[in-house]
């Protein structure tokens, strides 16, 4: 074809140009979102915007310091804001909780993980978190501190006898089987015995569904941008999960469950674990007519399919979580010997011999202090996420229905302008009072983790164990200034090598 009469060009290459032009306005038509509403932010590429995948939360600390509390960013060509400003997020939180009820939709996550407390939305959510959260009361805890000081108690076995390792420990593997453990236990009331061998299936698949490759990074940005690939790549059974290791805890969940259903009534009366309250969900009642049984009425509360989804993220979230917090607790206690003597001293003097319990471990003020300044440092999410579901302006901030609100907690919790000497481990800092919204390793609001109790009861009758037998001390390579992979979950690039050395 040729072009003014002057330059003959092939119409393919006319086609292939017109094309990219096409893409390009198609990939950018609304970058200047943020500009026209006075915020700033990192400039976006075209299509991907500011998430070239799915692990670009490690980026929130670089752009907080460079845009300050409220910035935009692109997910893809979808405009979302990043706040750090506490008088925002107690609105988004708590105040106005209903307008962010919800989190971001994150696509491609496979059945029947999708129906888990972390991924659903408002009636089912609410109604799943409802049934759920009695699992995680007083008295429940109570009752099973017994099975986690037995889990605990294997633990620290399991380190005495690896006082004579020269080349150290790498603390995750033990504390990753310790957590494995204790969910099985006071969970799903089964022992697997994890702590006796690290490639268990449980730990294994666990670490399976945590680890992300880059193509499984790229997958929501793809489905993002072009919605018909998100819908073929569902098709073909693929998502952010790899889908061998959620069938294998969506099939062992499944005959959990089978078999709690053929259990006596007096057998399930027994159980006080997590699976039982949900299988007790479905429950049969009398139906009544004019003061008389007329039928048997079946109230469903919670499907199978829903209780296996509740499962899986059980699992997974109390597999990495509280493994990750005891294993940074570890390093901060052997970067910092003085913190470590001044805790097991605590122990020492509050508890002496005594079995630590749901009620004891709340005279340890100090090592509450140790496990929060190790939240703070190292937050097993580094962001969290709210989702707008109607327009709303808080503080001027206009927020549309349908946005995405980050919550940048590493980032927020390493601010000088909220902790003096951020990057220092201080436990003592946590005697102060503080803006409750300056520490959110849990989350905050109604939609707080649901497992923060639990998990805080396990990671201090672990450390009491252990301190009480141990000391853990840095090995000539561990490194002082910890660096992590790139992703929402935390994970160091080098595992956590320590020595061990008893105690006297």
């Amino acid at each position: 074809m040729e072009i003014l009469g002057l330059v003959d060009v092939p119409l393919n290459l006319l086609l292939a140009v017109a094309a990219a032009v096409l893409l390009y306005i198609y990939g950018t038509w609304n970058f200047n979102y943020f500009k026209n509403l006075g915020i700033h932010g990192p400039a976006p590429y075209p299509l991907v915007g500011n998430t070239p995948s799915f692990d670009f939360f490690y980026k929130f600390k670089e752009w907080n310091r460079q845009y300050g509390n409220v910035y935009g960013i692109f997910m893809g060509r979808k405009p979302a804001l990043v706040i750090s400003d506490l008088d925002i997020l107690k609105e988004v939180f708590v105040k106005s909780f209903n307008t962010f009820r919800n989190r971001m939709k994150v696509p491609l996550v496979t059945f029947p993980l999708n129906l888990s407390v972390f991924f659903l939305d408002d009636s089912d959510w609410k109604r799943v978190r409802g049934i759920i959260t009695p699992s995680f009361s007083g008295g429940k805890l109570r009752k099973m501190a017994a099975a986690i000081n037995d889990c605990a108690t294997t633990l620290t076995s399991n380190f005495y006898k690896a006082l004579t390792k020269k080349e150290g420990v790498i603390m995750k593997d033990y504390f990753g089987a310790y957590t494995m453990d204790v969910i099985t236990r006071t969970a799903f009331g089964i022992k697997v015995d994890s702590q006796n061998d690290f490639n268990n299936p449980f730990v294994a698949n666990a670490k399976v569904i945590l680890s992300r490759s880059n193509a499984r990074g790229l997958l929501p940005i793809v489905a993002g941008i072009c919605p018909p690939i998100g819908w073929f790549v569902s098709k073909l059974g693929l998502g952010v999960f790899r889908k061998k290791a959620i069938t294998f805890f969506q099939t062992t969940v499944s005959e959990m469950i089978k078999q709690r259903q053929n259990d006596t009534k007096e057998h399930r009366e027994q159980r006080v674990d997590f699976l039982q309250l949900m299988v007790d969900a479905e429950v049969e009642t009398d139906r009544y007519e004019n003061g008389q049984i007329s039928a048997k009425h079946t109230v469903k509360r919670l499907s199978t399919d829903e209780i296996v989804g509740q499962g899986i993220i059980f699992f997974i979230a109390g597999y990495d979580t509280t493994a990750s917090t005891l294993t940074f607790a570890s390093h901060s206690l052997a970067m910092n010997p003085d913190v470590q003597e001044k805790a097991y001293n605590e122990i020492k003097e509050m508890l002496g011999n005594e079995e630590p319990n749901y009620d004891n471990i709340g005279k340890l003020k100090y090592l509450d202090n140790v496990i929060t300044e190790t939240l703070r440092l190292y937050p097993p999410a580094t962001a969290l996420h709210r989702r707008a579901s109607e327009n709303i302006q808080i503080k001027g901030l206009n927020i549309t229905e349908g946005q995405t609100v980050f919550i940048p907690a590493f980032a927020m919790q390493r601010d000088p302008q909220l902790f003096k000497d951020p990057e220092s481990f201080k436990p003592e800092r946590h005697d102060e009072k503080s803006n409750p919204l300056s520490f959110l390793a849990f989350g905050y609001g109604p939609r707080i983790c649901i497992g923060m109790r639990l998990a805080l009861v396990e990671v201090k009758i672990a450390l009491v164990h252990v301190l009480r037998t141990v000391k853990f001390e840095r090995m000539p390579d561990t490194q002082e200034v910890l660096t992590f992979t790139t992703g929402n979950l935390l994970q160091t690039e080098k595992d956590i090598r320590l020595k061990l050395s008893a105690r006297c």
